[in-house]
């Protein structure tokens, strides 16, 4: 009887661009690789140094521990055996109690991802140890199942234990960042830096500085626990930033595995279709340890960036992460309204009076319109402004009440009556303002009919000039000035006179620094709480000169001194003065000297501050007849300019 045949399996030299170089494709998950190596060798430091252009002759990422190291035979048993497992072989804990991190033994392979060298260096008990493992060689080889090769380094040292790993000829072909690179390492672990310290070129990695609104647990540092039916302990802390996330890697919920990545981000436990406060997930990150993902059953997929979810304990974890990003994001829409509501009350009590001038039951309607809008998700305050002033505006109109009304009637969850609604409300505001709009549009006309006539900046009682008009209609200035009204300016004042009167208070040692220029303002308005506006005119198609420049600096800086000074009503308010003129100049150096005071003031042409507001007009009746494009009374707006 003859002999039967024998299969035999072979790995071939490409099982090395299997696991290394398609797998580990970055710098951040190749030398993650070997920090978990550190954690694994009871490591308390490990440096990583990095070069910022990989492209530079002699660019290379180094990564020295200082563990326990290995020694000829241990290299050949532990590192130089691929699909080591440590656990099995040796433990789920290190010599000083860590949790290993280390289970696939492939990780070793991560350089070849970045580089065609991977150069390792270990010391152990006075012995060192030195080799360089080469891409291509291995990876050209039929099989590697007796592929031996003698050590660079073979001797003693007195060096201290650990193990450093060199990758050159690096295959990037772009910069690295290194603040987002050490960002990047520092979001794959959870480690407690206190026991293994890592130090990215020169600088340790420490915990991020999140601008958090809420915390779950609130104190910074601490994670919550809880026993998951059917999964085990996790350890979790959830926070909403008080702004938008920008950053992917920041963006939803991290999840680790013996303090380790095990699910990058942005993730949110694979939630599907809308939730209850759903605009809160571009506001909320946190992290979960969750060790039963790789203990008897490994459940992370070998590249460590995802977990296998459609498996096992892995779908209840999962369940358990959706109900708890659906109970955050309900509480965080809570207390979104709530903040808005509050801001709506404090911010704009000036709609009080209107509103509180009302009927009692339209007042009623009204207030309970405004709280619903307020509480919307996505309504900011320009836009709350906005909808709060047409509402008031058009509160008259029966067709406005029947829209608030309807507001009023829709229940909590009817999302897309409510949208409706406001969606009915705006073609009627849209409808108003084009009432509103045809107005200002005739004012606009006869602006650009003042500049290119070229109205005098100021005239004789009686007789219209530019002053009067821009203090007629502030809104010429920009949409900054919109809520100016001409009762708020001072016009034509000497400073040293309104000094007196608005701040008890004046050096008259000032009164013989310049005797020429009388020392008087055009127009002066305090705008808000934090702005003292001066406002210069010179009468259009005249060039600016340095004289106007000066004079409107003079009168900055004089108030200003005297507002840091006397005025405690006004310390909180810049000074700051805006010259109207035309180009060019006829002295090319007052340019350089706007340039120098640009903190103190700044120079519109009277043609660019017109095409400025005719823009923004032009854009908002655009919005306008794209709301309502039938209405007569918006088709018949007249274009301009």
């Amino acid at each position: 009887m003859t002999e039967k045949r024998k299969l035999r399996m072979t790995v071939a030299g490409r099982f090395i661009d299997l696991l290394g170089h398609q797998m580990y494709g970055g710098p951040v998950q190749a030398v993650a690789e070997f920090v978990a190596n550190a954690w694994d060798a009871d490591s308390t430091k490990v440096e990583v140094s990095v070069s910022e252009d990989p492209r530079e002759e002699g660019a290379e990422i180094r990564v020295r521990d200082y563990g326990e190291g290995m020694n000829f035979q241990e290299l050949i048993d532990w590192y130089l055996t691929i699909g080591y497992e440590r656990r099995k072989e040796r433990g789920e804990r290190t010599d000083s109690g860590r949790l290993v991190m280390g289970r696939k033994g492939i990780g070793k392979l991560a350089g070849f991802g970045i580089a065609e060298d991977i150069v390792l260096r270990t010391v152990k008990a006075g012995w060192a140890v030195q080799f360089t493992l080469n891409y291509t060689e291995l990876k050209s080889r039929a099989e590697l199942g007796k592929f031996e090769f003698e050590p660079e380094i073979d001797e003693a040292s007195d060096e201290d234990n650990g193990v450093t790993v060199i990758l050159k000829n690096l295959k990037l072909e772009r910069k690295i960042n290194i603040e987002s690179f050490r960002r990047s390492i520092s979001r794959r672990f959870a480690l407690n830096t206190e026991i293994m310290d890592i130090v990215v070129n020169d600088e340790s990695i420490t915990k991020e500085d999140l601008d958090l609104e809420c915390r779950i647990p609130i104190e910074d540092g601490l994670w919550g626990e809880e026993n998951i039916e059917g999964f085990g302990e996790v350890s979790y802390w959830f926070g909403f930033l008080n702004d938008t996330i920008k950053d992917s890697e920041l963006r939803g919920v991290s999840v680790f595995a013996r303090d380790r990545i095990a699910q990058i981000t942005p993730f949110f436990f694979n939630l599907t279709g809308g939730i209850n406060g759903q605009v809160g997930l571009e506001y909320l990150t946190g992290q979960v340890k969750a060790d039963t993902l790789d203990d008897t059953v490994d459940y992370i997929a070998t590249p460590r960036q995802t977990v296998n979810w459609q498996f096992g304990n892995a779908q209840v974890l999962e369940k358990w992460g959706q109900e708890k990003i659906k109970e955050l994001c309900s509480d965080w829409k809570k207390r979104r309204e709530k903040k808005n509501l509050e801001k709506f009350k404090h911010d704009y009590s000036e709609l009080y009076p209107r509103i509180y001038a009302l009927a009692e039951q339209e007042r009623k309607d009204l207030m309970a319109a405004l709280e619903r809008i307020a509480g919307l998700e996505r309504v900011g305050e320009a836009e709350f402004r906005v909808i709060a002033n047409s509402l008031i505006n058009g509160v008259e109109r029966e067709s406005v009440k029947k829209v608030i009304m309807r507001i009023n009637a829709t229940t909590a969850g009817a999302l897309p009556e409510l949208i409706e609604a406001i969606r009915e409300w705006d073609i009627i505001s849209a409808v108003s303002l084009a009432e509103v709009m045809s107005g200002r549009l005739e004012i606009i006309r006869q602006f650009k009919e003042h500049i290119d006539n070229r109205l005098r900046e100021k005239s004789p009682e009686g007789h219209v000039d530019m002053q009067g008009f821009v203090m007629d209609y502030p809104w010429l200035l920009g949409q900054k000035y919109g809520d100016l009204k001409p009762a708020d300016f001072d016009k034509e004042r000497g400073v040293d006179k309104w000094i007196e009167e608005k701040l008890q208070e004046v050096n008259r040692e000032y009164e013989t620094v310049d005797g020429r220029d009388g020392r008087r303002f055009d127009l002066l308005c305090i705008k808000n709480d934090f702005l003292i506006l001066i406002l210069e005119l010179m009468r259009p198609g005249l060039p600016l000169d340095y004289d106007h420049v000066m004079r409107l600096n003079r009168y900055v800086t004089r108030i200003q001194a005297h507002v840091q000074e006397f005025g405690l009503e006004y310390a909180d308010k810049k000074v700051f003065g805006m010259l109207i003129a035309d180009y060019p100049m006829k002295d090319t150096s007052v340019a350089m000297t706007v340039q120098d005071l640009r903190h103190n003031l700044e120079v519109y042409p009277w043609n660019a501050l017109f095409n400025l507001v005719q823009e923004g007009y032009r854009d908002y009746i655009e919005v306008l007849r794209m709301k309502a494009p039938e209405d007569p009374r918006i088709k018949g707006l007249v274009n301009f300019g």
